[in-house]
């Protein structure tokens, strides 16, 4: 039986950043099925998998409200949700899920192909058909799981007054710039300034899926809602210039990302 295990990530204060990854390679994973069958049938495939780290935990939840109340005290980085069940549909869950985590990956399980399209507008990461097939399982949790381990890994910034922030890098929503050694790190509505270059952490960040679509910003792909024409809105409403030297580039890496870790 997988557990979880919780260990404690110290940052070190003694450099002016310093990227780590998390102490611990946990991993909470929920299936959301409506139907005791098919919730067992994929929790055996899942323990299974030789893939998981052994302090992965999973939770089979029967409806959508169970996993919302789970969602909501301790957040999943993985949800299997069927897409037909009773009560709230795994449609209408999905939303609900979606509006309080961007970041959760979400797969979702039906046995129709017309709800597809439906669920990518909740971002969900990809699908999988019933009658469940344990090979596509494994490669599509794969997938997942790298996806889960680029996202989350620390970097430190050394903000101007002297103190230290460490932020998991799927909390960025982007890094702004200017001719001055001195960048603005924007996570959601809040910010704060640290004593570096834009270079600096263009270099560290773009294996994370971190974009530079201007000069002066570094953008996490992640949070792109839209682009249009040489703007990028993001998930929490920055509006974020691209260039159009940059455009045709940014939007071939654009789209790499999303078949890399949306399908």
């Amino acid at each position: 039986m997988k557990t979880l295990i919780a260990m404690i990530w110290k940052p070190d204060y003694n450099c002016n950043y310093n990227e780590q990854l998390r102490g611990d390679n946990s991993v909470r994973i929920a299936i959301c099925d409506d139907e005791h069958t098919y919730r067992t049938r994929l929790r055996s495939t899942l323990d299974a998998c030789t893939i998981l780290p052994n302090d992965t935990e999973i939770t089979e939840c029967a409806d959508g409200s169970a996993l919302l109340s789970f969602h909501t005290k301790q957040p999943f980085n993985i949800i299997f949700l069927d897409i037909q069940m009773e009560g709230m549909s795994g449609l209408e869950v999905g939303h609900k899920i979606r509006d309080i985590d961007k970041n959760v990956i979400i797969i979702f399980l039906t046995g129709f192909q017309q709800y597809v399209f439906q669920s990518f507008k909740i971002e969900a990461f990809d699908y999988i058909m019933k009658p469940i097939d344990d090979l596509t399982v494994e490669n599509v949790l794969e997938r997942a799981l790298r996806k889960h381990r680029e996202r989350h890994h620390i970097v430190q910034f050394k903000k101007l007054d002297g103190s230290s922030n460490a932020l998991d890098v799927s909390e960025i929503v982007y890094i702004e710039g200017g001719d001055s050694h001195r960048i603005k790190i924007v996570v959601n509505d809040a910010y704060f300034y640290c004593n570096a270059t834009l270079h600096e952490y263009e270099n560290r960040l773009s294996p994370y899926g971190f974009l530079r679509c201007h000069r002066n910003y570094l953008i996490n792909m992640s949070h792109i809602r839209r682009i249009e024409n040489i703007e990028i809105l993001t998930t929490s409403n920055h509006n974020i210039p691209m260039s159009v030297r940059k455009k045709q580039d940014c939007l071939r890496a654009f789209n790499t990302f999303l078949a890399k870790y949306r399908v």
